[in-house]
């Protein structure tokens, strides 16, 4: 029993069948890809059978669409060999030339206009360059076993020499954030001179709100606090000792 048409073609795109030499295949394969399908322009997209089934397309242009593009020919007329072509992915009119087989968005005499080749020509000639690297690397690969056992080598040394750079640099990451630790800071006293480094409290004249002392760090990690009610206190009763 034959297999569906669509399935064949499928599976022998993918190699699973065997069917005509590549150069017929590459003859029926269809570049210019499904007229439904809003994705056609792009040369790096190739439809498929979910293309077919999926996509419907614009049957009719939108009225204000048409409006604009009347007013955009009757500025810049079409020349003799440019003729304007329905999209029905897009729901576009594209303009394309029938002596050269170049293709525009715009009409040609807009000074926006780009003509290149359409987007068929150009995905067929992508496909076939590819076909044709991938045919030659194959062949270079079979005459010269022993430069790929080199390449491998040469590969292998490469990786052992990055893993040892990511390891040099972790440890360079390391040595850098201890020395960043032991930097004291400027406003310190024993950072230009020869006492000792203290904390937040040394240097105080009284520590009479039994604050931690010994704790070391920035203020908000010192326990317990003091109320301002209580400094408040403290300095009145300073003042009238004083008195």
């Amino acid at each position: 029993m034959p297999l569906p048409s669509a399935l064949a073609a499928r599976l022998a795109k993918r190699g699973l069948l065997a069917g005509k030499k590549s150069d017929d295949q590459t003859k029926k394969r269809n570049f210019k890809g499904w007229s439904t399908c809003p994705n056609k322009s792009n040369i790096f997209h190739e439809c498929t059978y979910w293309c077919e089934t999926h996509w419907k397309g614009v049957l009719t242009p939108d009225p204000r669409y048409m409006r604009n593009m009347q007013k955009l020919l009757f500025k810049y007329p079409l020349p003799n060999s440019w003729t304007e072509v329905f999209d029905k992915g897009l729901g576009r009119y594209y303009y394309w030339n029938m002596e050269n087989d170049l293709v525009s968005w715009l009409p040609p005499r807009h000074p926006k206009s780009v003509k290149t080749l359409s987007a068929a020509k150009l995905r067929e000639k992508r496909v076939l360059a590819a076909e044709n690297d991938k045919s030659d690397k194959g062949s270079d690969d079979n005459d010269s076993d022993d430069d790929d056992r080199g390449h491998k080598h040469s590969d292998r040394r490469d990786r052992d020499r990055d893993r040892d750079d990511r390891r040099h640099r972790k440890e360079d990451r390391h040595g850098r954030k201890k020395r960043r630790e032991d930097i004291i800071d400027p406003m310190d006293p024993a950072a230009y001179s020869d006492i000792p480094q203290g904390t937040w409290s040394d240097g105080l004249e009284s520590n009479k709100t039994r604050a931690d002392n010994t704790a070391s760090g920035v203020l908000y990690q010192q326990r317990p606090y003091p109320a301002p009610g209580e400094v408040l206190a403290n300095n009145n009763k300073e003042k009238s000792k004083k008195k």
